[in-house]
């Protein structure tokens, strides 16, 4: 599983869905758009100020807390959702449905 899909399951948010030509069903998860990323940014600097994503030529997207070394990620989506996800267990229930809010 990627870090976006897991942070839109941390955060509920619930898929979408379309038909298929078969009578089945397409499920998916709302676009993690430019938006979303730069109020998820704006929510982690206002909230977070121990948290950073960082770019190296050699690792790529790195983020890092105090209580965690470095994951990196070749893409800065990826970087960042993990960022959210690293945090989920420790935030309050007001910041969680602050992300699902921006996530929706």
């Amino acid at each position: 599983m990627n870090e976006i899909t897991k942070l839109y399951e941390n955060a509920d948010v619930k898929k979408d869905w379309n038909p298929t030509p078969y009578g089945g069903v397409e499920e998916y998860y709302p676009p993690f758009t430019a938006e979303k990323k730069i109020e998820l940014i704006k929510w982690i600097a206002k909230n977070k100020e121990e948290c950073r994503i960082t770019y190296d030529e050699e690792y790529k997207w790195c983020t890092q807390t105090d209580w965690q070394s470095s994951f990196c990620y070749d893409n800065f989506s990826e970087s960042l959702a993990n960022l959210i996800n690293s945090l989920w267990q420790d935030l309050t229930e007001e910041d969680k449905q602050q992300i699902k809010e921006i996530l929706k």
